[in-house]
């Protein structure tokens, strides 16, 4: 007969997972923002700032979400989507920090199609019934539907410019 010591009878805790909060966090960031940024090309000395703004405040408003929501995952996942919304909603504006015109819109959906290749590939990790290849393409079919009807909607919404 063996004898068990009382630290081996004490299960670990499981720590959260902080791939699906990074996965939500960076899709949504960067997604949620593209309308002011398409909406602003007119003045493209706004998008910066103001997808800044709204970058920190949708990280904000994602962690606090997350952690007043029923999940049981904690502060550290949570912080990890506000963090992680805030950088996607950041990362398409930054090119116009930087730069105006066409190299700007370019560079823009350059970040915007990189963003959609990680979450992607994030998704692929994570996923244990399709390749991380289905998950690409899949995220990029996503992110241009997305795309599309934030297209539309900044067409059809008056712009003073």
């Amino acid at each position: 007969m063996s004898i068990k010591s009382p630290e081996a009878a004490v299960p670990e805790p499981e720590r959260p997972s902080l791939l699906r909060p990074a996965i939500f966090g960076l899709a949504d960031g960067c997604m949620s923002l593209l309308g002011v940024i398409l909406y602003l090309l007119h003045h493209q000395e706004l998008i910066f700032p103001a997808a800044l703004m709204g970058g920190i405040s949708a990280a904000v408003s994602m962690a606090g979400g997350e952690w007043m929501s029923d999940s049981d995952n904690g502060f550290l996942p949570s912080a990890v989507m506000g963090l992680a919304t805030g950088t996607g909603a950041i990362l398409p504006a930054i090119p116009f920090a930087f730069v105006r015109g066409s190299v700007a819109v370019l560079a823009s959906v350059l970040i915007c199609a990189l963003v959609a290749v990680v979450v992607g590939a994030m998704r692929g990790r994570a996923s244990r019934k399709h390749s991380a290849g289905f998950q690409i393409a899949v995220t990029f079919a996503l992110f241009g539907v997305i795309f599309a009807v934030v297209l539309v909607c900044s067409l059809i919404v008056p712009n003073p410019g």
